[in-house]
């Protein structure tokens, strides 16, 4: 049996709270099997070790699972506060952006934006956009409606990000 099996095996017996009489049998056995190899004067001190080593692993135990808990219980309170405050973000920002992206996030209104109003929101001259969809730079692409260039609100707000290496993390 490979370690990871024994661990899960353990963690099976310790959920049920009990050994069946199969594993107690196991256990007596090779207790059994244990102390017939020792000495004579040797059994009671080393079942006396066993039996304080036993209950050493298990105040051990409970630590250890004490501060799994308390470390399980800090993860479900920050994914909380992540969650709580994913739902305050205007649509298309992400836990992670930054004060001055999520005012550019808040500052787009509309669906899609031509290279001028693009400009005006972002700071960045129409040319130097323009440039940037033509080569697909800084993740820049943009849609055809009635042969003008726009550039959807989405896309500029991956544009803004990429520009301004502003990584925002989103779950």
């Amino acid at each position: 049996m490979n370690k990871k099996a024994i661990f899960i095996s353990i963690f099976q017996m310790a959920e049920k709270g009990e050994l069946t009489s199969i594993e107690q049998s196991e256990i007596m056995n090779a207790l059994i099997s244990y102390g017939r190899s020792l000495k004579p004067d040797e059994v009671n001190e080393k079942f006396k070790q066993i039996r304080l080593g036993t209950r050493h692993l298990l105040e051990q135990t409970e630590k250890s699972l004490d501060s799994a808990l308390d470390s399980v219980h800090e993860f479900h309170k920050m994914l909380e506060s992540v969650v709580v405050k994913e739902k305050s973000l205007p649509d298309g920002a992400t836990v992670g952006d930054d004060a001055d992206t999520i005012k550019f996030i808040d500052s787009l209104k509309k669906d899609a934006y031509n290279f001028s109003q693009a400009e005006k929101l972002i700071g960045i001259s129409r040319q130097t956009i323009k440039k940037h969809a033509e080569s697909g730079s800084y993740s820049l692409k943009v849609t055809k409606i009635a042969k003008t260039d726009y550039i959807t609100k989405e896309n500029l707000i991956v544009y803004y990000r990429d520009y301004f290496k502003k990584d925002g993390f989103g779950f």
